[in-house]
């Protein structure tokens, strides 16, 4: 396998010095230091030089860029205006165009989120809820290349543009323009309340996603980008974001491609609002926000009034969320669940790979699920869930859960939507990411959630690693992760047989791993939704 995948004369391997401290998502943020230095650290009388630095036009107007190696970087770009005072709580609002030059040569701060997470944001600057601005790193001398739009996680909760922005330099030597973008989060970017205007809808993190690849489209070729080649990739909650934004409407014609890390979309507990069909124990999302509201203001529920709401401040609406926030199902904003729409065949038609890691329940501890809620998911079937996951549970009952709770919310979505692809004849890939370093083999019970993109992104001397990018950069830039000197990936499928690839030590296709236990979730997620898998026309199918 070494010999297949020898990167020693990529150009990538100029910069691998870049990212070899960075770490996942889920444990440490990518290390900032080395993006700092390299693309936002200029000490301050650099920066006031009127002409030293790369020049864009945008539609809105020019830009000032830095240079950084072979790269030319653009930070705090603003896709929308600031969602402060009467534009909290409504859909981005356009920005109005500037004369002269405006500077884009540091990071915009990231927007409100709990202080708990403050490892997912820079140092240099608090959170603001002026916040929804994106980031551009292109080759020197680009000309019509593949854009990649890269997604943070954090749980709809936490995170920023900037913390995943280190993988820039990797990116652009391979000819790939990279662009990461701010967007609301928790109550301040999704919430349902009843004295709120939600006539557009009630998930705001996902309409500034929207705008920011609006942005994208207008202003990318001014960069070197090819504006029919935007690929967007998240893990997590980012990955989570792929999904929803392969099935909004809002989002056709903007990407050609999605890349859904240990995402979910077959969720059981995804809020809904009372404008769309009842779920069985789906949570009500105005419910969750009158109980929010409630609390925060420290008044009766049926007393809070939308000054009220106004009133509170962008810091304490971030601290009211407790574990990982989630996007509603509101019918505006959001139609339906993502795998409900992929199954009813809604989704955009292009390429999309999707996976998870082999214990991506790593996460379960800090998700905010109580073991109470994840029990009641098995529909009163525990006892054939723990025979089914029993060689977890004799390890202990964190570890069963856990692997549960994993396997469940993100590899059982993978499966899912990846096989959706199959009846509108598109590509699906899926695959699986079970490597562990040698120091931790015999340690932990698997990969941890996030692994896979803190792997791929910074083990340069991994083979596997390298195998994962050649084939992610592929994707980008052809619709087809497959190519010379790459184990050949097929289609997941949508028969009986599903095909994944498994990145190990090695890089193996095999078929119908975890097969019972993704038996087993598929049968509680079809008895739930079996109402809205209605079959797809067949001239839908094309």
């Amino acid at each position: 396998m070494t010999s297949m995948i020898d990167i020693s004369n990529r150009r990538i391997g100029q910069r691998r010095s870049l990212l070899t401290n960075a770490t996942n998502l889920c444990g440490q943020r990518l290390t900032l230091l080395v993006v700092l230095a390299i693309f936002g650290g200029l000490p301050p009388d650099t920066l006031a030089e009127a002409d030293a630095g790369p020049r864009v036009e945008t539609s809105e107007g020019t830009l000032l860029g830095l240079n950084r190696e072979a790269s030319r970087v653009f930070l705090g770009i603003r896709y929308a205006a600031a969602p402060t005072g009467e534009h909290r709580w409504q859909p981005p609002q356009g920005i109005t165009p500037w004369s002269g030059v405006r500077q884009a040569r540091a990071f915009g701060p990231a927007c409100p989120q709990p202080v708990g997470f403050d490892y997912m944001i820079p140092d240099d600057q608090p959170p603001r809820e002026d916040c929804l601005t994106l980031n551009v790193s292109t080759p020197v001398g680009a000309t019509d290349l593949p854009v990649l739009v890269m997604i943070h996680g954090g749980g709809f909760a936490s995170g920023s543009g900037e913390y995943i922005f280190a993988t820039a330099p990797v990116l652009n030597a391979e000819d790939v323009i990279l662009v990461t973008l701010n967007y609301r989060l928790g109550s301040l970017g999704i919430f349902a309340h009843p004295k709120l205007d939600g006539d557009r809808g009630v998930n705001f993190a996902l309409m500034d996603m929207v705008a920011a690849l609006r942005w994208v489209q207008r202003n990318i070729a001014a960069f070197g980008g090819d504006s029919d080649r935007v690929t967007i990739i998240g893990v997590s909650a980012g990955a989570m974001a792929v999904n929803l934004l392969m099935a909004s409407p809002d989002a056709a014609g903007l990407i050609a491609g999605g890349i859904a890390q240990s995402g979910y979309g077959t969720w059981q507990r995804q809020p809904r609002t009372r404008n769309v069909p009842s779920l069985e124990n789906a949570p009500s999302a105005e419910a969750m926000a009158i109980e929010l509201g409630a609390r925060i203001t420290a008044k009766p529920a049926n007393q809070v009034s939308r000054e009220d709401l106004y009133a509170v401040t962008a810091e304490q609406w971030a601290n009211s969320v407790e574990g990982f926030h989630a996007p509603a199902v509101d019918g505006i904003s959001l139609p339906e669940e993502s795998a409900i729409l992929f199954a009813q065949g809604k989704q955009h038609p292009v390429p999309y790979i999707s996976g998870g890691t082999s214990f991506d329940g790593s996460v379960f501890g800090i998700s905010g699920v109580s073991t109470k809620t994840l029990l009641e998911m098995t529909e009163g079937r525990e006892q054939q869930m723990r025979e089914l996951w029993a060689e977890d549970f004799a390890v202990s009952e964190d570890q069963g859960l856990s692997r549960f709770f994993g396997d469940l919310r993100y590899v059982y979505s993978a499966r899912n939507m990846t096989r959706s692809m199959a009846q509108l004849g598109r590509a699906g890939y899926l695959y699986m990411f079970e490597y562990l370093a040698p120091k931790q083999r015999g340690k932990v019970p698997g990969a941890a959630h996030g692994a896979d993109q803190e792997t791929m992104w910074t083990k340069f001397d991994l083979p596997v690693a390298a195998a994962m990018r050649d084939y992610w950069i592929n994707f980008v830039k052809t619709g087809d992760p497959n190519g010379a000197g790459l184990p050949l990936w097929p289609r997941a499928g949508g028969s009986e047989t599903t095909h994944w690839m498994v990145f190990a030590d090695g890089v193996v296709q095999k078929d119908d791993i975890q097969a019972e236990k993704m038996a087993f979730i598929d049968q509680l997620w079809r008895e739930r939704v079996a109402g809205l898998l209605t079959p797809i026309p067949a001239d839908y199918r094309n």
